[in-house]
C-alpha cells in the first residue's frame, strides 16, 4: 500500500470520528431520554475523544468553556454540555433573574460563574472567588471567551479570618474542583493564597442576593467569617453542606446554618425543592438555603 493511500485513509477515519464526535455529543446534550447515554458514550469514547485534552466547548446553556479533558468533571461537561449537577442548574435557571447580585465562592473554571452571568444579565453582577492561580487564569479566560462584562474576579479564598492560608490540590493544570484549604488525601501540591472574610467583602462590595458556596470542607469558616451578613440578610444560598461523613461535623454544619435562620431544601429533578429535616451521611451533597421570611424562588418575579 502506498503512503498516499494510508494518509488518505487516515484523513477519512479522522473525518468520520469528528462527525461521530459531533453527533454523539449533540445527542448526549439535547436528547431528553437519559437511559442508554452512558452506554453510548462508553462504546464510542475511544473514537470521539480528542487527542488534545485542551478543548473549547459550547454548553447546552449557550456559554463556552475552555476545558481540560484530563479532569473527569470537565470531560463530562465536554461530552454532555453541562455539569453533572443538572438538578442544581435547572433550579438556578428558575431562580436567578436579571439585575441580581450573585457571588460564586469556589468558582473553579467558571461553569456556574458563566451561568450566573447569563442569568443576571448586564444589569446584574457576578463576583467570582477563585484563589488558586492557575485555575483563576482559566476562569478569567472563560469569562473573556464569553465577553462577559458583568463579572468581577476576586483572587482570594473566603474564610473565618483575613490573612493567608495554603490551598491544596494534586496538580495545578487539572483545575481541580476538589482544591481545598484543608489538606485532603492525594493532594501533594499547594500554594499560599489570600483569605478574606465574607463580612469584610460585603462591607466593601455590597451585599449579594444569592451565593453559591462550594469550598471543599472549609464551609464552616465561610459561615463564621460572614456571621453579620448571614444574621442580618435574607440572601438565598446554594451550598455544598454534605462534604463529610463525620456525624459531629454534619451536626456542626447544620447547627450553624439553622442558627442563622435558614431552612434546608434538597434539590430534585427539574429544580424542585423538598424541605430536608436532618443532615446525615445519607443526605445529598447540595442544598438551597432559604430563610422563612424570604420569598421562595417560585414567588420571585
Amino acid at each position: 500500500m502506498r503512503a498516499g493511500d494510508c494518509s488518505c485513509k487516515k484523513r477519512r477515519r479522522l473525518g468520520l470520528n469528528a462527525y461521530l464526535n459531533r453527533l454523539v455529543r449533540a445527542y448526549l446534550a439535547h436528547c431528553p431520554v437519559t437511559e442508554g447515554k452512558k452506554g453510548l458514550l462508553r462504546l464510542t469514547k475511544k473514537l470521539i475523544r480528542p487527542a488534545d485534552p485542551q478543548q473549547t466547548a459550547t454548553t447546552k446553556h449557550g456559554f463556552r468553556l475552555r476545558l481540560n479533558l484530563a479532569n473527569p468533571e470537565q470531560e463530562r461537561i465536554y461530552f454532555y454540555g453541562e455539569h453533572d449537577e443538572r438538578y442544581e442548574t435547572a433550579l438556578l435557571k428558575k431562580l436567578l433573574r436579571p439585575g441580581m447580585q450573585c457571588w460564586d465562592i469556589g468558582a473553579n473554571i467558571g461553569y456556574y460563574t458563566c451561568l450566573f452571568a447569563l442569568l443576571a444579565g448586564t444589569s446584574g453582577r457576578v463576583v467570582a472567588f477563585e484563589p488558586a492561580a492557575a485555575t483563576r487564569e482559566r476562569l478569567a479566560a472563560n469569562v473573556k471567551l464569553n465577553e462577559f462584562q458583568n463579572v468581577m474576579l476576586m483572587p482570594c479564598a473566603v474564610g473565618a479570618a483575613g490573612g493567608t492560608a495554603r490551598i491544596h490540590y494534586s496538580r495545578a493544570g487539572l483545575f481541580e474542583g476538589t482544591a481545598s484549604l484543608l489538606e485532603l488525601k492525594g493532594q501533594g501540591a499547594s500554594e499560599e493564597v489570600a483569605v478574606e472574610t465574607l463580612d469584610a467583602l460585603v462591607a466593601r462590595l455590597g451585599a449579594p442576593d444569592f451565593l453559591k458556596i462550594d469550598v471543599e470542607g472549609a464551609q464552616l469558616d465561610v459561615w463564621r467569617g460572614g456571621s453579620r451578613f448571614f444574621a442580618s440578610q435574607e440572601a438565598l444560598v446554594m451550598a455544598e453542606l454534605h462534604d463529610s461523613n463525620d456525624p459531629a461535623v454534619l451536626r456542626d454544619v447544620e447547627s450553624t446554618v439553622r442558627g442563622f435562620g435558614y431552612q434546608l431544601f434538597t434539590i430534585r429533578k427539574g429544580g424542585r425543592l423538598v424541605e430536608h429535616d436532618e443532615l446525615t451521611a445519607h443526605s445529598p451533597r447540595n442544598f438551597l438555603l432559604i430563610k422563612p421570611g424570604a420569598r421562595s424562588p417560585e414567588a420571585r418575579p
